[in-house]
This record gives structure tokens, sequence and C-alpha cells, in this order.
């Protein structure tokens, strides 16, 4: 009888319980100052792939950066050894060269858009769809 009453009794009390609703009070999310760049729009995707690009190289330059120094630090502790050396110089020499690169596909992809679409990518805005 017991295993048969207490999901009922269960069931009810839930059924019963008071409902607790929420105030109509509206919050505002959107941080000031600094920080009021965070608040996104819908037409501010823009904003966020622009944001997301300059993200990339920027990561990506510290990546090579942090191989030149690592470059640097093997040819420190390679005590004159020729094999040690020349890693150290190939590590140098690739880190460089990325770099280079890095900063050619920046001004590319810069050029690029300024040249077709007229804007930059720190002033990249997205086509709408209006009526």
């Amino acid at each position: 009888m017991r295993k048969f009453l207490t999901p009922i009794f269960v069931t009810a009390a839930t059924l019963l319980a008071p409902q607790a609703y929420a105030q109509g009070i509206k919050i505002n999310t959107c941080p000031g100052g600094n920080f009021s760049a965070l608040c996104l729009g819908a037409s501010d995707l823009g904003k966020v792939i622009t944001n997301g690009i300059n993200f990339l190289f920027v990561v990506a330059a510290m990546l090579a950066l942090v191989f030149l120094v690592l470059g640097g630090v093997k040819w420190l502790t390679s005590q004159g050894e020729k094999e040690g050396v020349n890693k150290a110089r190939e590590t140098i020499v690739a880190a460089i060269v990325g770099l280079v690169i890095i900063f050619l596909s920046y001004l590319i992809v810069n050029f690029v858009l300024n040249l077709f679409a007229g804007v930059s990518l720190f002033n990249l805005t997205l086509p709408t769809l209006t009526r």
C-alpha cells in the first residue's frame, strides 16, 4: 500500500505547491565604461569577426616570438656544438620567416578588404537585409 500512496502524495504535493513568478524587473546586462564594446546587437557580427581575426593574428605573432626566444635559448644551451647551433639557427630562421608571413598576410588582408569592400579589419561591417 505504501508503494502505491507515495507517488500520489509526491504528485499532489508538487501540483499543490504555490508557484513563484519572477518580477518584471529588467536588468541591464550591458557593462559600461571601457567594457561597452562587449554589448553586441544583431548587427554587430562584423565586430565579432574583426576581433576574432585580429586575435588570431596576435596569437600567431606571439607564438612566432616564443619560437624566436626558444631558438635563442637553444643556441645558448648548445655549448658550441655544431649540431645544436644548427638546430637553434633553423628555429630562429623559421620564427623570423613566420613573423614575416604573419605581417604580410595581415597587410594583404587589409589591402584586399580596402580594395574590394572599402573597409579595413578595424571597422568591418557586414551587409544587412532591409526592406
